[in-house]
């Protein structure tokens, strides 16, 4: 008998395993409740382990193993958790004893597979042994079992049941009137059946749309309300700099961001928007803009950019004394050249010197050369000479240190005499260097 049910257990679960379909869902819900309905083999570890009452007629020496039934209902608490009532009864075919047990086990999900569970239980267990005729004395013990198994999801709420269970039943008879003592009772009950999922918690599964119709599903779109591009992940993006409109500072201009999508066309980390100077880096002390002398007043703002100077003269130093200003304008006195020539006569050279050493120590100074002849000769003769002789100062001048853009020249030849060019001291007068400040 017990071979044949070990073999129709074996049978079942075989079954249960190749009907099982993998594409199904795991049902375990919380707030769900099973219900299952289960034939198995019930097989006796201790076959003269027989429960009775001591008061009562004659019960048999031993019990053959049988067939089960099983209803049981499960709570589940969580997907994890849950508490099962099994109710079990082995009709009287067997034994002529008909035994019903009732199991109240804490149960445990350790794990939620896609198309099958397994689970493991453990509680107190209460058995009745209930005699088919008066030759046979009836008992009921308390007990505990364990029991460890397998649900298999076909489909979402019905599936299939394999289990097997221990049974311990705890002793509580006296002597029987023949001498024979109640022991422990050792049972394994393997079972297969339907079962049915009610209720809980199930999985909602998302409504996937596109609000804004811009190709970006809401689940995945930053923006699901307006249009987007894939750059700004589904937000709009005017500029197309990767920073949606919403976050960008410049929505118009496109722009980096670690500027929040402002542009920084000279790269000095100040964004074009605050910089004064967008086209030429700068520092955040000026804005933006560069301090090319380093005399702490922005080159926007400083008259004399290449030149460290003070605020209160606009970036360009102090102006020198007016006696200096006074001597070096107008004709300077003293610089003379060869007859008919632009070659300086050594005389001239204290001077020159003199005014080197005025435009080195000013150095916002600039001057324009300008060379004078009397009207002896042809006019085209006399500018030509009146030029490169104003050349040939600026020339001495640059020589010795004087910067090149600082100084401009221009000949005039005779037109704008001083005296008449009637006498020779006239025409003294006429031929002559004038210094004209440009600016300060």
């Amino acid at each position: 008998m017990r071979r044949r049910l070990l073999r129709l257990s074996v049978t079942l679960l075989t079954l249960a395993l190749m009907t099982q379909v993998a594409s199904a869902r795991p049902f375990e819900k919380p707030g769900s409740v099973e219900v299952a309905l289960q034939l198995g083999g019930l097989f006796f570890l201790d076959h003269g382990a027989v429960p009775f009452d001591a008061a009562g007629p004659a019960f048999p020496e031993e019990l053959s193993d049988t067939f089960a039934y099983t209803l049981s209902g499960t709570y589940n608490i969580t997907r994890m958790f849950g508490v099962e009532l099994a109710l079990q009864l082995s009709p009287a075919e067997v034994n002529r004893l008909s035994i019903f047990s009732a199991h109240v086990d804490f149960v445990v999900h350790p794990l939620t597979h896609d198309w099958f569970v397994p689970f493991f239980g453990i509680g107190p267990s209460f058995s009745t042994l209930l005699p088919q005729d008066s030759d046979f004395a009836s008992d009921a013990d308390p007990g505990l079992n364990v029991m460890a198994g397998l649900k298999l999801f076909p489909w979402d709420d019905i599936g299939f049941r394999v289990d097997v269970r221990y049974l311990a039943r705890f002793a509580t008879a006296s002597d029987s009137p023949d001498g024979r003592s109640e022991v422990m009772g050792h049972d394994l009950l393997a079972s297969f059946g339907l079962l049915v999922n009610f209720g809980g918690e199930g999985e909602v599964k998302p409504l996937l749309l596109d609000t804004d119709g811009d190709g970006f599903l809401d689940t995945v779109d930053a923006c699901p309300t307006v249009p987007g591009v894939e750059s700004a992940k589904g937000c709009p993006d005017k500029d197309g700099d990767t920073v949606a409109d919403a976050s960008d500072v410049c929505p118009d201009d496109a722009g980096l961001p670690k500027y929040e999508g402002c542009p920084d066309k000279d790269d000095d980390t100040i964004v074009d928007k605050d910089d004064r100077c967008p086209n030429e880096p700068g520092t955040p002390e000026f804005k933006g803009c560069p301090d090319g002398d380093d005399d702490k007043i922005a080159d926007i703002d400083d008259r004399c950019p290449k030149i460290p100077g003070e605020p209160a003269y606009q970036g360009c130093p102090p102006p020198p004394p007016e006696e200096v200003v006074k001597k070096f304008s107008g004709t300077i006195k003293g610089i003379t050249f060869d007859l008919d020539s632009d070659v300086i006569r050594d005389t001239s050279f204290a001077v020159l010197d003199e005014a080197v050493k005025v435009m080195v120590e000013y150095k916002q100074l600039r001057v324009l050369i300008e060379g004078h002849t009397s009207s002896e000769g042809t006019r085209e003769h006399n500018l030509d000479l009146s030029a490169r002789r104003a050349a040939s100062v600026k020339a001495y001048l640059v020589a010795h240190g004087v910067a090149d853009d600082r100084l401009e020249t221009e000949g005039f030849g005779p037109d704008r005499p001083v005296a008449s060019n009637d006498t020779e001291e006239g025409r003294e007068q006429n031929r002559r260097i004038e210094f004209k400040i440009l600016r300060q």
